[in-house]
Protein backbone atom coordinates (compact mmCIF):
# COMPACT_ATOMS: atom_id res chain seq x y z
CA UNK A 1 0.00 0.00 0.00
CA UNK A 2 1.13 3.53 -0.69
CA UNK A 3 1.99 6.04 1.98
CA UNK A 4 1.10 9.17 0.01
CA UNK A 5 -0.81 10.06 -3.10
CA UNK A 6 1.02 12.11 -5.69
CA UNK A 7 -1.46 13.71 -8.10
CA UNK A 8 -0.56 13.28 -11.78
CA UNK A 9 1.80 10.33 -11.25
CA UNK A 10 -0.59 7.43 -11.69
CA UNK A 11 0.74 4.88 -14.18
CA UNK A 12 -1.29 2.70 -16.52
CA UNK A 13 -0.53 -0.40 -14.40
CA UNK A 14 -1.73 1.42 -11.27
CA UNK A 15 -4.94 2.36 -13.09
CA UNK A 16 -5.52 -1.28 -14.03
CA UNK A 17 -4.86 -2.42 -10.46
CA UNK A 18 -7.16 0.33 -9.22
CA UNK A 19 -10.04 -0.98 -11.34
CA UNK A 20 -9.66 -4.51 -9.99
CA UNK A 21 -9.26 -3.17 -6.45
CA UNK A 22 -12.64 -1.45 -6.79
CA UNK A 23 -14.23 -4.65 -8.11
CA UNK A 24 -12.80 -6.58 -5.13
CA UNK A 25 -14.08 -3.87 -2.76
CA UNK A 26 -17.50 -4.19 -4.36
CA UNK A 27 -17.50 -7.93 -3.67
CA UNK A 28 -16.68 -7.29 -0.01
CA UNK A 29 -19.37 -4.64 0.32
CA UNK A 30 -21.97 -6.97 -1.15
CA UNK A 31 -21.85 -8.90 2.12
CA UNK A 32 -22.56 -5.81 4.25
CA UNK A 33 -26.36 -5.92 4.15
CA UNK A 34 -26.54 -9.60 5.05
CA UNK A 35 -24.01 -9.23 7.88
CA UNK A 36 -25.84 -6.20 9.30
CA UNK A 37 -29.13 -8.11 9.22
CA UNK A 38 -27.51 -11.05 11.00
CA UNK A 39 -26.06 -8.72 13.67
CA UNK A 40 -29.65 -7.78 14.53
CA UNK A 41 -28.95 -4.84 16.83
CA UNK A 42 -29.65 -1.09 17.01
CA UNK A 43 -28.22 0.45 13.84
CA UNK A 44 -26.14 3.11 15.62
CA UNK A 45 -24.56 0.58 17.99
CA UNK A 46 -23.73 -1.88 15.20
CA UNK A 47 -22.18 0.94 13.15
CA UNK A 48 -20.23 2.30 16.14
CA UNK A 49 -18.57 -1.01 17.00
CA UNK A 50 -17.92 -1.75 13.35
CA UNK A 51 -16.01 1.54 13.03
CA UNK A 52 -14.17 1.00 16.29
CA UNK A 53 -12.96 -2.44 15.19
CA UNK A 54 -11.88 -1.08 11.80
CA UNK A 55 -9.96 1.73 13.52
CA UNK A 56 -8.24 -0.85 15.72
CA UNK A 57 -7.29 -2.97 12.68
CA UNK A 58 -5.70 -0.05 10.86
CA UNK A 59 -4.18 1.25 14.10
CA UNK A 60 -2.33 -2.03 14.55
CA UNK A 61 -1.27 -1.98 10.89
CA UNK A 62 -0.05 1.62 11.20
CA UNK A 63 1.97 0.80 14.33
CA UNK A 64 3.44 -2.35 12.77
CA UNK A 65 4.61 -0.44 9.69
CA UNK A 66 5.89 2.60 11.57
CA UNK A 67 3.36 5.08 10.17
CA UNK A 68 2.76 8.29 12.11
CA UNK A 69 -0.62 9.99 12.47
CA UNK A 70 -0.38 13.76 12.25
CA UNK A 71 -2.89 16.52 12.93
CA UNK A 72 -3.14 17.47 9.20
CA UNK A 73 -4.06 13.82 8.43
CA UNK A 74 -6.73 13.83 11.12
CA UNK A 75 -8.07 17.16 9.93
CA UNK A 76 -8.34 15.89 6.35
CA UNK A 77 -10.21 12.83 7.61
CA UNK A 78 -12.84 14.72 9.61
CA UNK A 79 -15.43 15.36 6.84
CA UNK A 80 -15.22 11.82 5.47
CA UNK A 81 -15.45 10.23 8.92
CA UNK A 82 -18.47 12.28 9.94
CA UNK A 83 -20.29 11.63 6.67
CA UNK A 84 -19.55 7.92 6.60
CA UNK A 85 -20.56 7.42 10.23
CA UNK A 86 -23.96 8.97 9.57
CA UNK A 87 -24.29 7.19 6.21
CA UNK A 88 -23.76 3.72 7.62
CA UNK A 89 -26.13 4.29 10.53
CA UNK A 90 -28.88 5.42 8.17
CA UNK A 91 -28.28 2.47 5.85
CA UNK A 92 -28.45 -0.04 8.71
CA UNK A 93 -31.66 1.63 9.88
CA UNK A 94 -33.09 1.36 6.36
CA UNK A 95 -32.59 -2.41 6.52
CA UNK A 96 -35.16 -2.52 9.33
CA UNK A 97 -37.81 -1.09 6.98
CA UNK A 98 -36.78 -2.61 3.66
CA UNK A 99 -35.24 -5.75 2.21
CA UNK A 100 -31.54 -5.77 1.39
CA UNK A 101 -32.37 -5.60 -2.33
CA UNK A 102 -34.59 -2.56 -1.86
CA UNK A 103 -32.12 -0.80 0.46
CA UNK A 104 -29.33 -1.15 -2.11
CA UNK A 105 -31.27 -0.29 -5.28
CA UNK A 106 -30.66 3.43 -4.80
CA UNK A 107 -26.94 2.78 -5.26
CA UNK A 108 -27.91 2.79 -8.94
CA UNK A 109 -27.93 6.58 -8.64
CA UNK A 110 -24.24 6.65 -7.68
CA UNK A 111 -22.76 6.47 -11.22
CA UNK A 112 -25.07 9.22 -12.49
CA UNK A 113 -24.18 11.51 -9.59
CA UNK A 114 -20.51 10.50 -9.83
CA UNK A 115 -20.34 11.36 -13.53
CA UNK A 116 -21.74 14.82 -12.84
CA UNK A 117 -19.65 15.45 -9.72
CA UNK A 118 -16.44 14.09 -11.24
CA UNK A 119 -16.80 16.46 -14.18
CA UNK A 120 -17.78 19.50 -12.10
CA UNK A 121 -15.30 19.13 -9.24
CA UNK A 122 -12.32 17.28 -10.71
CA UNK A 123 -12.55 18.08 -14.42
CA UNK A 124 -12.78 14.39 -15.31
CA UNK A 125 -13.65 13.56 -18.90
CA UNK A 126 -17.05 11.93 -19.45
CA UNK A 127 -16.81 9.57 -22.38
CA UNK A 128 -19.72 8.33 -24.44
CA UNK A 129 -18.87 4.79 -23.35
CA UNK A 130 -19.05 5.79 -19.67
CA UNK A 131 -22.50 7.27 -20.21
CA UNK A 132 -23.70 4.14 -22.02
CA UNK A 133 -22.27 1.86 -19.33
CA UNK A 134 -23.81 3.96 -16.56
CA UNK A 135 -27.18 3.82 -18.29
CA UNK A 136 -26.93 0.07 -18.72
CA UNK A 137 -25.87 -0.50 -15.12
CA UNK A 138 -28.68 1.69 -13.76
CA UNK A 139 -31.24 0.02 -16.02
CA UNK A 140 -30.08 -3.44 -15.03
CA UNK A 141 -30.25 -2.69 -11.32
CA UNK A 142 -33.74 -1.21 -11.69
CA UNK A 143 -34.94 -4.31 -13.58
CA UNK A 144 -33.32 -6.45 -10.90
CA UNK A 145 -35.10 -4.83 -7.96
CA UNK A 146 -38.47 -3.67 -9.32
CA UNK A 147 -40.15 -7.06 -8.74
CA UNK A 148 -39.50 -6.65 -5.00
CA UNK A 149 -41.24 -3.26 -4.72
CA UNK A 150 -44.54 -4.79 -3.59
CA UNK A 151 -43.07 -7.39 -1.24
CA UNK A 152 -43.85 -7.35 2.49
CA UNK A 153 -41.18 -5.60 4.53
CA UNK A 154 -40.65 -2.76 2.06
CA UNK A 155 -42.02 0.54 3.37
CA UNK A 156 -41.90 4.23 2.46
CA UNK A 157 -39.60 4.83 5.43
CA UNK A 158 -37.16 2.25 4.07
CA UNK A 159 -37.18 3.89 0.63
CA UNK A 160 -36.55 7.38 2.05
CA UNK A 161 -33.79 6.20 4.39
CA UNK A 162 -32.10 4.28 1.56
CA UNK A 163 -32.18 7.33 -0.72
CA UNK A 164 -30.77 9.55 2.03
CA UNK A 165 -27.97 7.05 2.69
CA UNK A 166 -26.93 7.11 -0.99
CA UNK A 167 -26.88 10.91 -1.13
CA UNK A 168 -24.61 11.01 1.92
CA UNK A 169 -22.48 8.22 0.44
CA UNK A 170 -21.82 10.22 -2.73
CA UNK A 171 -20.76 13.15 -0.55
CA UNK A 172 -18.37 10.81 1.27
CA UNK A 173 -16.84 9.73 -2.04
CA UNK A 174 -16.30 13.35 -3.00
CA UNK A 175 -14.56 14.43 0.20
CA UNK A 176 -12.49 11.23 0.30
CA UNK A 177 -11.24 11.85 -3.24
CA UNK A 178 -9.89 15.20 -2.04
CA UNK A 179 -8.65 13.99 1.35
CA UNK A 180 -6.65 11.12 -0.17
CA UNK A 181 -4.27 13.54 -1.89
CA UNK A 182 -1.36 13.56 0.54
CA UNK A 183 -2.73 11.01 3.02
CA UNK A 184 -1.83 7.31 2.89
CA UNK A 185 -4.42 4.54 2.72
CA UNK A 186 -3.71 3.13 6.18
CA UNK A 187 -3.55 6.55 7.81
CA UNK A 188 -6.78 7.70 6.19
CA UNK A 189 -8.75 4.56 7.10
CA UNK A 190 -7.52 4.76 10.69
CA UNK A 191 -8.38 8.44 11.12
CA UNK A 192 -11.65 8.26 9.18
CA UNK A 193 -12.94 5.24 11.13
CA UNK A 194 -11.99 6.77 14.47
CA UNK A 195 -13.78 10.01 13.55
CA UNK A 196 -16.85 8.04 12.41
CA UNK A 197 -17.00 6.15 15.72
CA UNK A 198 -16.70 9.37 17.75
CA UNK A 199 -19.36 11.00 15.57
CA UNK A 200 -21.85 8.28 16.51
CA UNK A 201 -21.36 8.56 20.30
CA UNK A 202 -23.86 11.43 20.76
CA UNK A 203 -26.44 9.56 18.69
CA UNK A 204 -25.97 6.44 20.82
CA UNK A 205 -26.38 8.40 24.04
CA UNK A 206 -29.46 10.28 22.82
CA UNK A 207 -31.36 7.68 20.82
CA UNK A 208 -30.51 4.21 22.19
CA UNK A 209 -31.32 2.70 25.55
CA UNK A 210 -28.04 0.80 25.56
CA UNK A 211 -25.88 3.94 25.19
CA UNK A 212 -22.28 2.94 24.51
CA UNK A 213 -22.65 -0.46 26.18
CA UNK A 214 -21.31 -3.57 24.50
CA UNK A 215 -23.93 -5.43 22.41
CA UNK A 216 -25.18 -8.57 24.14
CA UNK A 217 -25.41 -10.55 20.87
CA UNK A 218 -24.37 -10.54 17.23
CA UNK A 219 -20.64 -10.17 17.88
CA UNK A 220 -19.44 -12.65 15.20
CA UNK A 221 -21.44 -10.77 12.56
CA UNK A 222 -20.24 -7.36 13.75
CA UNK A 223 -16.63 -8.54 13.58
CA UNK A 224 -17.15 -9.91 10.06
CA UNK A 225 -18.87 -6.65 9.12
CA UNK A 226 -15.80 -4.76 10.30
CA UNK A 227 -13.27 -7.03 8.60
CA UNK A 228 -14.84 -7.67 5.17
CA UNK A 229 -16.63 -4.52 3.96
CA UNK A 230 -15.10 -2.34 6.69
CA UNK A 231 -11.39 -3.11 6.51
CA UNK A 232 -10.73 -4.96 3.26
CA UNK A 233 -13.42 -3.26 1.16
CA UNK A 234 -12.73 0.31 2.20
CA UNK A 235 -8.99 -0.23 2.27
CA UNK A 236 -9.09 -1.26 -1.38
CA UNK A 237 -11.34 1.65 -2.35
CA UNK A 238 -9.28 4.24 -0.50
CA UNK A 239 -6.16 3.07 -2.32
CA UNK A 240 -7.87 2.86 -5.71
CA UNK A 241 -9.40 6.34 -5.51
CA UNK A 242 -5.95 7.81 -6.02
CA UNK A 243 -5.58 5.99 -9.36
CA UNK A 244 -9.07 5.71 -10.89
CA UNK A 245 -11.37 8.56 -12.04
CA UNK A 246 -14.43 9.03 -9.84
CA UNK A 247 -16.72 8.58 -12.85
CA UNK A 248 -15.20 5.16 -13.55
CA UNK A 249 -15.26 4.17 -9.88
CA UNK A 250 -18.92 5.14 -9.58
CA UNK A 251 -19.96 2.79 -12.38
CA UNK A 252 -17.76 -0.08 -11.20
CA UNK A 253 -19.34 0.17 -7.76
CA UNK A 254 -22.65 -0.82 -9.35
CA UNK A 255 -21.69 -4.42 -8.66
CA UNK A 256 -22.54 -3.83 -5.00
CA UNK A 257 -26.38 -3.79 -5.19
CA UNK A 258 -26.31 -6.78 -7.51
CA UNK A 259 -24.01 -8.76 -5.24
CA UNK A 260 -25.98 -7.69 -2.18
CA UNK A 261 -29.26 -8.87 -3.68
CA UNK A 262 -27.72 -12.21 -4.64
CA UNK A 263 -26.25 -12.64 -1.15
CA UNK A 264 -29.64 -11.78 0.37
CA UNK A 265 -31.33 -14.39 -1.82
CA UNK A 266 -28.83 -17.04 -0.73
CA UNK A 267 -28.50 -16.25 2.98
CA UNK A 268 -31.75 -14.46 3.87
CA UNK A 269 -34.19 -16.12 1.48
CA UNK A 270 -35.13 -12.93 -0.37
CA UNK A 271 -36.73 -13.86 -3.73
CA UNK A 272 -34.79 -13.82 -6.98
CA UNK A 273 -37.08 -14.05 -10.02
CA UNK A 274 -36.54 -14.13 -13.80
CA UNK A 275 -36.68 -10.33 -14.20
CA UNK A 276 -34.09 -9.96 -11.48
CA UNK A 277 -31.81 -12.44 -13.27
CA UNK A 278 -32.24 -10.38 -16.44
CA UNK A 279 -31.33 -7.22 -14.54
CA UNK A 280 -28.29 -8.99 -13.15
CA UNK A 281 -27.11 -9.85 -16.67
CA UNK A 282 -27.68 -6.31 -18.00
CA UNK A 283 -25.93 -4.62 -15.07
CA UNK A 284 -22.93 -6.93 -15.14
CA UNK A 285 -22.59 -6.44 -18.91
CA UNK A 286 -22.31 -2.70 -18.38
CA UNK A 287 -19.73 -3.14 -15.65
CA UNK A 288 -17.73 -5.69 -17.69
CA UNK A 289 -17.59 -3.43 -20.76
CA UNK A 290 -16.44 -0.47 -18.70
CA UNK A 291 -13.82 -2.59 -16.93
CA UNK A 292 -12.36 -3.84 -20.24
CA UNK A 293 -12.33 -0.33 -21.68
CA UNK A 294 -10.64 1.14 -18.60
CA UNK A 295 -7.95 -1.54 -18.37
CA UNK A 296 -6.99 -1.17 -22.05
CA UNK A 297 -7.46 2.52 -22.89
CA UNK A 298 -7.37 4.59 -19.66
CA UNK A 299 -5.02 7.55 -20.21
CA UNK A 300 -2.49 8.22 -17.48
CA UNK A 301 -3.65 11.78 -16.93
CA UNK A 302 -7.31 10.72 -16.60
CA UNK A 303 -6.50 7.95 -14.15
CA UNK A 304 -4.75 10.42 -11.95
CA UNK A 305 -8.03 12.21 -11.39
Amino acid sequence: MDTTVAPGRTTRSAAVLGVFAILAATACWSSGGVLAEKADGPSTIVAFWRFLIVAAVFGVLAAATGRRITWPMLRRSLPGGMLFGINLTIFFQALKYATVGMATVFAALVPVLALIAGRALFGERITRLAVLCATGAVGGVVIFVVPSLGEPGNTAAGVLLSLLAVLIWVSYLLVTKRARQGVGTVEYLLCMSAVAAVTLVPFMLLFTEEGVALPDKGWPWIVLLALLPGSVGHGLLAWAQAHVPMSTAGVLLQGEPIGAAVAAAIFLGEPLGPLQVLGLAVAFTGVAVLTRSTTTTTPIEEAAG
